[in-house]
């Protein structure tokens, strides 16, 4: 992380970002500054991560996984729930609260569900905090911003900077908040797959996260490349400049 501090800080500043990139990373414990949920089914994760871009260390482990969901989603659990595929469709099953309605039927969403049961399980304990936040001897496993429209728009424009006729190097779709920061661009890195996955499109999350923010995660070795690109890149160009200007002079994002 050592020779990448100067190159994120020139990228943190000519995006105009008032919200760190958050590194992710698997710990044998929670670190003793971590933030972290006090037990089981206390919350979504992905306010608590959004902390991280503030500055924050977060922790997540088998007993503190927040809501159900997470716990599956990052492998600590082989299902969400007993039906969950009728509480992601439609149901008259009582849950004591209203269906979500993100899947047409029951048999799609289970199927849905099905394709992210975990390979293996893992006891390691999930650590966010700011990138610029590692130690010398810290390597994260992927990288999540927190981006508004421009900004997003430059993210693409430099992912696709060595590589403009590759279609396949940002990916979305249908994912819950937990998923796009976390499961997907873990696996992505994992598997040695050079992609980025936009999202927070969750209907359910995106009320407790500021209204122009969307998430962009993806393999450690992909931010990499990014920083090393972006200093001849659009960046330094008049069309980005006025872009630039206009982020700054836009009110802060109520985070």
């Amino acid at each position: 992380m050592k020779e990448m501090r100067e190159k994120i800080a020139w990228l943190f500043d000519n995006l105009g970002f008032a919200f760190a990139p958050i590194g992710i990373m698997l710990a044998d414990k929670i670190p003793e500054d971590a933030l972290y949920f006090k037990r089981k089914g206390n919350g979504c994760i992905a306010s608590l991560i959004f902390l991280a871009s503030k500055g924050k260390t977060i922790a997540i482990n088998k007993d503190s996984t927040g809501y159900p969901c997470s716990a599956f989603y990052l492998g600590y659990t082989d299902w969400i729930f007993d039906g969950v595929e009728y509480f992601l469709s439609h149901s008259s099953i009582p849950f004591g609260r209203e269906c979500e309605r993100f899947i047409k039927n029951p048999e799609l969403a289970k199927e849905f569900v099905q394709s992210y049961v975990p390979y293996e399980f893992t006891d390691k304990t999930y650590v966010f905090k700011p990138i610029v936040a590692f130690a010398d001897d810290e390597k994260p496993e992927a990288v999540i911003f927190f981006a508004n429209p421009d900004q997003l728009s430059a993210l693409v424009f430099l992912i696709h900077y060595s590589q403009p006729l590759n279609y396949n190097k940002v990916i979305t779709g249908f994912a819950s908040a937990c998923m796009a920061m976390a499961t997907i661009p873990l696996q992505y890195a994992r598997k040695n797959e050079n992609k980025a996955f936009w999202g927070l499109h969750d209907i359910a999350v995106r009320s407790s996260i500021p209204e122009d923010l969307m998430t962009l995660s993806m393999p450690f070795p992909m931010f990499k490349e990014l920083c090393n690109s972006a200093p001849e890149s659009f960046l330094g160009t008049a069309n980005w400049q006025k872009l630039l200007a206009r982020i700054k002079d836009s009110p802060p994002s109520k985070g």
